[in-house]
């Protein structure tokens, strides 16, 4: 049974795997019935957290429709996109950066660098960008992020996920070396760089879907 203050966490996370597993895609309606039954819980507390996901974009509720998990657009990720570069790299400006956390920071990206399975990529790529602000002080702009993380991630599966990674683990790797230096101005341009690089990828993407239609 899940604790009350866990319900948000616990269902983006379901939503996510449901969406990894080709259960649920952007526009299908979601069942609170058959979340309820999976997480031990009544609707009621269920329709509250989705509520609460509707404030982040992630799901949208349709008056005598029910909840939805929200469509990708173009203008959303180009706004969605920006937003997320300007608080990682203001985040950067600030955090501290021990030995260890860079250590660690170059141990995800090996992994990153290395693995072949399109949908772990992604996960690890997510776990770097986490790692570069786990010692920002400022909670309510790292709340933020995290919140925005879960949708930039949806957008990053369906439109990045045959995208080669090779670009993007050597900027990860200057990122590194910049903090190493304490040069922030540096990492700072190389992060927001990386940033353009996955919503050019994904404008393109676009792009030639709309060619196909």
């Amino acid at each position: 049974m899940l604790v009350k203050n866990t319900f948000r966490k616990e269902i983006k996370e379901i939503l996510i795997e449901a969406m990894l597993q080709g259960e649920i895609e952007p526009g299908i309606r979601i069942s609170l019935p058959e979340l309820a039954k999976k997480l031990e819980v009544s609707v009621t507390p269920i329709r509250e957290a989705l509520t609460q996901l509707t404030e982040i974009g992630i799901v949208t509720y349709i008056p005598n429709r029910g909840f939805f998990v929200t469509e990708l657009t173009k203008n959303e990720a180009s706004d969605i996109f920006e937003v997320i570069t300007i608080l990682e790299c203001k985040a950067i400006e600030k955090a501290e950066y021990s030995n260890e956390q860079l250590i660690e920071l170059r141990k995800i990206n090996r992994a990153f660098e290395q693995t072949i399975e399109p949908t772990q990529k992604l996960k690890l790529d997510m776990e770097f960008h986490q790692k570069l602000i786990e010692n920002y002080s400022n909670v309510y702009l790292k709340k933020i992020i995290e919140d925005i993380r879960t949708r930039i991630f949806m957008y990053e599966f369906h439109f990045m996920v045959t995208q080669p990674i090779q670009t993007s683990a050597e900027m990860h790797n200057h990122i590194i070396d910049a903090l190493e230096n304490g040069d922030r101005p540096k990492a700072k341009e190389i992060l927001h760089a990386n940033w353009s690089l996955s919503i050019q990828n994904i404008l393109a993407t676009y792009k030639s879907k709309d060619l196909c239609d």
